[in-house]
């Protein structure tokens, strides 16, 4: 880790959602649930406060809220509540994970909450994460062959629908720098833009690894330290948070001093001069907007969406996302490796392939290729 690198402890869970979560597990006896067995887990109310193994139970609790971020528990914590309004609605007694409440939940996201296979399974991965706490064990019933073969069936019946959005490919991405570089609004966005369009390039980064969408924390938000310049040749930037990335280690990509009309090293170097010498701290943000406040999601597709547009691009085909979509093509057209895609992306499957696209040019080269082979006279 370069020496102005900050050192990263886990960014702490929110205690909101800690004691929701806790007061609805301890909530499951007096609804007339079976009540956590003491044998099988931690998650109880009969372990009085002046127990001399208190404080290290609570340590415990709080590690193993650890184990999933603030977001994913978050989702978990709203799978749980619809679970609980579906018994509501339903005059089940809660919490019921037999087979026939846990497929009857199923079809009732399907047919009255019109929801696609992959939400079903989010819910359900919130409700097995419940009753991990509340029993110490997943449910049997939710890795059911017959729930798994109705989740088939609905998935099949209403198959997903293809992703729309357009990649920013490197042509599309050298076209909106163009843009940028003409001037396009003041000179702290301008810049502040380039350098992010240049890092979700070449960085296959996600908006949530550039932005934020709450309050700015530096344990797990960009700031001005997690851009470095390593030599003549590189620079790094450090990623805090990464979706994949169970262990919060964090992951450093590299810019390399390359020929390249869009000049990304000089682009991020000059950029990396210009907030160190607007702010005190390397711990303030990395990306502000002209009121100094930290990039938020909402700020950047706005942007991107205006610049796509003074480049001659249609703005509704695009997202955030699409830097992401467009590095994973572009590589590929570039006739990079699968592995070097995966490991570029830092995909821990074979999702990447799912952000390939082809257009109409590339499968002409393609077949071009097909027709000009030695079996073709």
């Amino acid at each position: 880790m370069p020496p102005n690198a900050l050192a990263l402890d886990p960014p702490p869970v929110s205690s909101n959602i800690r004691n929701q979560i806790l007061s609805e597990i301890q909530a499951v006896g007096t609804r007339g649930g079976t009540t956590p067995n003491s044998s099988t887990s931690l998650f109880r109310a009969d372990i009085p406060l002046n127990h001399p193994l208190r404080p290290l139970l609570e340590a415990s609790l709080d590690s193993i809220f650890q184990a999933v971020s603030p977001r994913t528990l978050q989702s978990y914590l709203t799978s749980w509540k619809c679970f609980k309004a579906f018994h509501s609605a339903y005059n089940l007694p809660f919490p019921d994970f037999s087979l026939l409440s846990i497929t009857s939940f199923i079809s009732h996201l399907n047919i009255n909450k019109n929801l696609q296979v992959s939400s079903i399974k989010s819910y359900l991965s919130g409700i097995q994460f419940f009753h991990k706490l509340i029993y110490g064990s997943p449910s049997p019933q939710i890795a059911n062959s017959q729930t798994s073969l109705l989740i088939k069936g609905i998935q099949r019946a209403h198959p997903t629908c293809p992703d729309t959005r357009q990649p920013i490919t490197l042509k599309i991405l050298t076209k909106c720098i163009s843009t940028l570089r003409r001037g396009y609004h003041s000179i702290h966005t301008t810049r502040t833009l380039d350098a992010m369009f240049i890092l979700a390039f070449f960085g296959f980064l996600r908006c949530s690894e550039l932005t934020t969408t709450s309050t700015f924390n530096p344990n797990i938000h960009p700031t001005i330290s997690d851009l470095a310049v390593l030599d003549d040749e590189a620079m790094s930037f450090f990623i805090k948070q990464r979706q994949t990335d169970q262990t919060k280690k964090g992951h450093f990509i590299y810019i390399f001093n390359l020929q390249s009309p869009i000049l990304p090293y000089q682009a991020l170097l000059a950029f990396l001069q210009l907030r160190k010498s607007q702010s005190k701290s390397l711990a303030d943000p990395l990306f502000t907007d002209d009121s100094n406040r930290p990039v938020s999601r909402f700020w950047f597709q706005k942007h991107l969406k205006s610049v796509l547009l003074l480049s001659g691009f249609p703005a509704d085909d695009f997202s955030s996302h699409s830097f992401r979509i467009g590095a994973a093509t572009t590589a590929a057209q570039k006739g990079l490796s699968q592995q070097q895609i995966q490991s570029l992306g830092r995909w821990s499957s074979e999702a990447f392939k799912n952000y390939i696209r082809s257009d109409r040019s590339h499968i002409k080269e393609a077949h071009q290729t097909l027709i000009s082979h030695p079996l073709f006279p």
